[in-house]
This record gives C-alpha cells, sequence and structure tokens, in this order.
C-alpha cells in the first residue's frame, strides 16, 4: 500500500532543522513518510560536498526521530541545485516543507531563494515554516472574501485544523470607510459561507472577524497568535508561480508556519 509522503529540504542552518522538526510532527499526524533532501555541488568552492551533505542529512534525520520516533523517515543527500530537487521530489508528495532562510540554490542567491521558489512553483501544497519556535497553539487562520474561487482555500483550512483539533479564524479586511450597513450585510455574507464547513466539520469551532485594514496587513497581525496560516496561489495570471501581495508579505512577516495550498 503506498503510504502518503512529506518532503523537507535541510541545508544545516537553523531555519531548516525548524522545518525538519516542524515535518516530523506533520509526517506522524498524517501517518505520513518522511524524506529529508538535501543538494551539494561538487568542486565548488565554499561548498561541503556530499561528506558535508552527509553530516547534514545525518542530523536532520537525528532532529526528525527526536520529534516523531515512530515514523518512517529516510534521509537522501543528491548533487544538483536545491530548488530543482525539491520540486521533483514534491511530485509524488503531498505536501513540501521548508524553512524560511534556505540558502541559495545557485552561488549568490539571495538566503530565502530556494523557500521562495519552491513556495511559488511547487504543484503540490507547500509549508514554509516561520515565526514563533512553537506554533502548536492557536487558530487556524485563512483570509476570505466574496470570490467564490477561494471556497477551496477555506475548506483546507477546515481540514488543517481538524486535524490538529484547532479552530479556524477566517478573516476578512476592507478598507476605511464605506456605508457600514453595507458592510454588515457583506460580513453576514462571508460569515454564512462558513455554515456548510461548520456542518462537515462539527467538532471545529469557527469564527469570522471582518476588520478595516489591508489584508496583507491584518493576516500578518493574526498570525501573532495562529499555529498556521492557509493562502492559495494567486487567481490571476500564471497560478503556482504568482503568489500575490497577501501571500508574498506572509512569506515574509507571518509568525507562524505559512501554508500555500494546492
Amino acid at each position: 500500500m503506498l503510504r502518503t509522503r512529506i518532503v523537507v529540504g535541510a541545508d544545516g542552518s537553523p531555519s531548516s532543522i525548524a522545518a525538519v522538526r516542524w515535518a516530523a510532527a506533520e509526517a506522524e499526524l498524517r501517518d505520513a513518510e518522511l524524506r529529508v533532501l538535501t543538494a551539494y555541488q561538487r568542486q565548488v568552492p565554499g561548498q561541503q560536498g556530499d561528506a558535508g551533505a552527509a553530516s547534514i542529512v545525518h542530523e536532520a534525520v537525528r532532529q526528525a526521530r527526536s520529534v516523531a520516533p515512530g515514523i518512517d523517515v529516510r534521509g537522501i543527500a543528491h548533487p544538483g541545485y536545491a530548488a530543482p530537487m525539491l520540486l521533483h521530489a514534491a511530485e509524488e508528495a503531498v505536501l513540501l516543507v521548508v524553512g524560511d532562510r534556505a540558502r541559495g540554490s545557485v552561488p549568490g542567491q539571495p538566503a530565502g531563494s530556494v523557500g521562495s521558489q519552491v513556495a511559488t512553483q511547487a504543484r503540490t501544497s507547500v509549508v514554509v515554516v516561520r515565526g514563533r519556535p512553537d506554533c502548536d497553539t492557536g487558530p487556524v487562520v485563512v483570509g476570505i472574501d466574496s470570490d467564490a474561487a477561494g471556497e477551496a482555500i477555506v475548506k483546507r483550512a477546515f481540514e488543517e485544523a481538524a486535524m490538529r483539533g484547532a479552530p479556524v479564524l477566517a478573516v476578512t479586511a476592507a478598507s476605511e470607510g464605506g456605508r457600514s450597513a453595507a458592510k454588515e450585510a457583506l460580513g453576514t455574507e462571508l460569515d454564512g459561507r462558513l455554515d456548510p464547513w461548520r456542518q462537515k466539520f462539527p467538532h471545529v469551532h469557527a469564527e469570522h472577524e471582518y476588520v478595516s485594514g489591508r489584508p496583507d496587513q491584518v493576516l500578518v497581525d493574526r498570525c501573532e497568535q495562529a499555529r498556521l496560516v492557509v493562502v492559495g496561489p494567486r487567481r490571476h495570471g500564471y497560478e503556482g508561480v504568482l503568489l500575490g501581495a497577501v501571500g508574498s508579505r506572509l512569506l515574509r512577516r507571518a509568525d507562524c508556519p505559512v501554508l500555500i495550498a494546492r
């Protein structure tokens, strides 16, 4: 029987260790196998080569087993560039996990470039682990607006909350001004759109919050008390490459892990 697989990238940095530990807990939660991958380049000045990569993998696997001793975990070191390796491996995974400050896959690239590439280009869902060191309390946060195309993201938020025994906080942000009666009506309408998911997930407590402000800033603020924030790829343009202003800001500023759901 095929098992669910989670792939996590490791490069030896503190942020990648945090990603490995988060991925291990997630593998235990989902009863999934975990694959820890690191990339190395031969004959590149300043790179540790295969011996250094093997050491990184060994430590990452040790960290994973310290979090979830019973999971099926295996570490693999591949020559090549990190981002293409992770994107290829993620094609057979339900989730790809990276740290928020992954090293560049090409010498000279800025820190974080690998995380940005996989977050925007992967065909599977991606979690960028960032923010507070222990994000195991608080709600699963998701943005909700009048666009019906966002229903799949709301559904994913409920699924993640149900798996974690967490509540859902659905947030709608609107600019200042406008008639209060119209805002109240929209808020009531959007709250009602949660009802089908409340019925499907009766054990998940869900609240809707309608606040004034920029959507990206409001969601960043709510992440300060969240265990996970769920966003989707931008729905205009080439889906899977563009995250839009909200997703991009969350990848830079969120104080909890960010799930880009696909």
